[in-house]
């Protein structure tokens, strides 16, 4: 969920292997800040290979933040390329955020609200709710559910552990698919570097990296 904090900016990159398999990895970057006092982020995604591969680009702002509540809604262009040639589409999601008070706060987004589709593709609609708790001291609680069109709701909790101002480490569990979460946050100067692991009782490790620079 693309919340970002007014008069911030900053970019950054993402490379995610699933399940080991090197040829089908994403790689992502985005950049972030505000224009007129409204936050903003641009972000482009590819995934796949010569055989398969799906792009995305996507643009979403801050059209409304008063009282504890902030909406984000956003645009994004979509093209799948196959060895048969490549089809485009365009989507519409939106984010929202609540602090329902100063430690709890609920994030709910809609994607795929509205996706043009063809004969050829298919996109589902995704919808996740995700609640965020700050009430013991060091310790982060994540948890929310997630579900879209085609598949049953996937369960989802975390914990963060943060000792440090600079450096945080998490460990998660999915249900259904089942899947064990962890990983770690290491902030130095103006950089933020991250790394994350998830583990498929069937489908083995998946590994992510990502920097973020904040000017």
């Amino acid at each position: 969920v693309p919340f970002i904090p007014a008069g911030s900016s900053g970019a950054g990159a993402c490379y995610m292997v699933p399940f080991e398999l090197s040829e089908l990895s994403m790689q992502e970057a985005f950049y972030y800040g505000s224009a007129k006092n409204i936050p903003f982020i641009i972000s482009g995604v590819n995934f796949g290979n010569s055989d398969y591969s799906e792009t995305a680009f996507r643009v979403s702002a801050a059209v409304y933040s008063n009282a504890g509540i902030e909406i984000f809604p956003a645009v994004k262009y979509m093209n799948m390329g196959t060895v048969l040639g490549s089809e485009s589409s365009f989507g519409f999601d939106i984010s929202v955020k609540y602090l329902l008070y100063e430690k709890l706060a609920a994030a709910m987004s809609l994607i795929n609200l509205y996706a043009y589709e063809t004969d050829n593709i298919d996109i589902p609609m995704t919808m996740i709710l995700n609640f965020e708790f700050k009430g013991v001291e060091f310790f982060n609680l994540y948890t929310g559910i997630e579900k879209d069109s085609r598949n049953e709701a996937v369960f989802k909790t975390g914990l963060e552990y943060v000792p440090f101002t600079f450096f945080s480490v998490s460990a998660g569990y999915n249900f259904d698919p089942e899947l064990i979460t962890s990983g770690f946050s290491l902030e130095y100067k103006d950089f933020m570097f991250n790394y994350g692991m998830s583990y498929h009782f069937e489908l083995d490790y998946s590994h992510s990296i990502g920097i973020v620079y904040e000017f």
